[in-house]
């Protein structure tokens, strides 16, 4: 029997769909790329914003109704009753915490065979570890580990607590184990995922995120370390003191600000000001000179003024951002904001949205082109699907890198940048040893 997973949304949503995948094949299912093909289709659903949302109903509803559809993820644990009010077809909702039950929930749906809908959307108040060691990667050149679910802080405007959960933290020696057994496999890269990484600790053992981050880059031989999503507000020395001290931490975080204006920070629920923000910025700029950011930002928020605005586009400008991720709000139901009176008309937001996505595009453009002429380290990351013989690969600060090589995914190599644009840089490969700048 084939299946096949759609998967919508984050790196958590990625590293949860290859957990499903890994406990289906273990149950001699076989994963195909073509759902035209599948007997068993899976949804790994976003709920952040309302159009990834929508792209799900949009899809199932297209779907044969000869398959078995499964719904999992964000929108299965927040808006069960809604999807099946939308698509009767759809055979079993499967909430966020229990992707790793799925091998019985395809049981119950083939011993039953009379298309019967189920759910499944508890939620669990501790880490469960059910998959010793996960082969269904996306990617063999970065591997994901999840080191924390959930979050406590509840943004004014953000599902992921209604949909994820409180916060629970994964065990330091499971973590531990899963990054040398990645390592063993020949990873690369780690990226360690939470929705508050920064947050992570083990209580048992005394240990906080810095101590993590500490060990591994002594432990672990992989070339790089990452980690995302981090929250503004659990930065403190130590955490900056441990990048500085290891090479192997990448120099480059997602330090998501979301507003420039403390006043709407504040109405986000966001616990740090502008002035905050920036302060940890030139803490890391001091310990770490060649340290560069990526941020997300909302535009439109309820409330926001052109001066609130304004204080977006400064920051953004102070800051110099590799790049961002920027959206107009989207109202998202069981949220603080949900309620909120929004004046703005959706001609001004996406007026925001376009300054806003102007003013980074000149900004990348300017910081790549200060690249031209220069060698730099590129991790290649896979074959270039649009220029046969080219292959795409990444620098330690995540600038795209396209080049022509001969070498393999997993491989670094040096590249000589010759052309820029504002989203990628182009180059020659170069032999030997890699000398100057290596972002």
């Amino acid at each position: 029997m084939n299946f096949f997973i759609k998967t919508y949304g984050c790196q958590m949503n990625v590293n949860d769909s290859e957990k499903m995948q890994h406990i289906l094949e273990n149950k001699g299912l076989t994963i195909t790329r073509d759902e035209g093909s599948a007997d068993i289709v899976i949804i790994n659903s976003c709920a952040v914003r309302e159009k990834p949302q929508d792209k799900i109903f949009s899809y199932a509803g297209r779907l044969p109704k000869d398959k078995i559809i499964i719904v999992a993820g964000c929108v299965a644990q927040a808006e069960k009753e809604k999807i099946l009010e939308r698509n009767p077809n759809i055979n079993y909702i499967v909430g966020t915490h229990q992707y790793y039950q799925i091998d019985g929930i395809v049981d119950e749906i083939l011993e039953t065979r009379n298309r019967k809908t189920g759910i499944k959307v508890q939620f669990i108040r501790q880490w469960q570890e059910a998959i010793p060691g996960i082969d269904a990667r996306t990617s063999h050149v970065s591997g994901y580990i999840s080191i924390m679910e959930g979050c406590n802080n509840f943004c004014s405007y953000c599902i992921v607590p209604f949909a994820r959960g409180r916060e629970k933290h994964r065990p330091f020696e499971k973590i531990m184990e899963e990054a040398a057994y990645l390592a063993e496999k020949g990873y690369k890269e780690i990226i360690l995922l939470g929705q508050n990484v920064n947050n992570w600790e083990d209580k048992e053992r005394n240990m906080k995120f810095t101590d993590l981050l500490d060990v591994m880059a002594q432990r672990i031989d992989v070339k790089w370390i990452r980690f995302i999503t981090s929250y503004p507000g659990y930065y403190d020395n130590e955490l900056i003191a441990v990048m500085a001290k290891h090479r192997k931490i990448a120099r480059n975080i997602h330090f998501p600000a979301q507003s420039g204006s403390t006043r709407i920070l504040k109405k986000m629920n966001r616990i740090y000001t502008r002035g905050q923000y920036l302060d940890i910025i030139r803490r890391f700029k001091k310990r770490i000179p060649d340290i560069t950011f990526s941020s997300d930002f909302i535009v439109g928020y309820p409330g926001e003024t052109g001066n609130d605005f304004k204080l977006t586009l400064s920051l953004v400008k102070k800051v110099e951002y590799e790049n961002i991720f920027s959206f107009i709000y989207s109202p998202r139901k069981h949220t603080r904001a949900f309620k909120m009176e929004d004046k703005l008309s959706l001609e001004v937001k996406k007026q925001r949205l376009y300054e806003l996505q102007e003013l980074q595009r000149k900004i990348q453009l300017k910081n790549n082109k200060a690249l031209a002429g220069s060698t730099v380290e590129v991790l290649i990351t896979g074959k270039n699907p649009k220029k046969p013989g080219d292959v795409i690969g990444r620098t330690v600060s995540y600038r795209v890198v396209n080049f022509k090589s001969g070498t393999g995914a997993g491989e670094f190599t040096r590249v000589l940048i010759e052309h820029v644009g504002p989203y990628s840089l182009r180059g020659r490969e170069v032999p030997g040893r890699l000398s100057g700048n290596s972002n």
